[in-house]
């Protein structure tokens, strides 16, 4: 392998590793909140996330025109997962009212399972696809300088 594509390669393996990182968040964003399974966020909007991500974008030398292009992107993603973490917690409550009652249906804990699966496979996918139209928006190494500052951010 020439070492041109082995730079290329390892850019890429960066930026994947950057993308897995913003999902790991993103999910972790839905099933936040004031507990487990508490309310979404306990006082913290979509707005906050968009504006750490804005702070992210300036480091990384983003432009205005980028920044809200991506902001765009992101928002309905981002309201998206607060939409599947309400529902989560609407069939989490159900999940507890299933298991307490006095006779235990599998059945129905089946469906409230393969619904939960379901319900996040569409969630991740939805925020896979702004994720990747979201790095399209920048170039490169903007993307590779994004995924050293979620790096960075993950271990501070």
């Amino acid at each position: 392998m020439s070492p041109s594509n082995s730079k290329r390669r390892m850019k890429m393996v960066a930026i994947v590793a950057a993308l897995a990182a913003i999902l790991g968040g993103a999910l972790a964003f839905a099933h936040s909140g004031g507990g487990p399974h508490g309310p979404m966020m306990a006082g913290r909007s979509t707005d906050d996330h968009l504006e750490h991500v804005q702070m992210m974008l300036t480091k990384i030398g983003a432009s205005d025109a980028q920044k809200t292009q991506i902001e765009a992107i992101l928002k309905p993603a981002l309201d998206d997962m607060k939409a599947t973490h309400e529902a989560h917690f609407a069939a989490f409550k159900q999940f507890h009212e299933a298991i307490s009652a006095p006779s235990i249906d599998r059945a129905q804990l089946e469906t409230l399972r393969a619904a939960q699966v379901k319900l996040l496979d569409d969630a991740s996918k939805r925020l896979v696809i702004a994720i990747s139209d979201a790095a399209e928006v920048l170039s490169p190494d903007q993307r590779a300088a994004l995924a050293q500052e979620i790096e960075k951010h993950h271990r501070g």
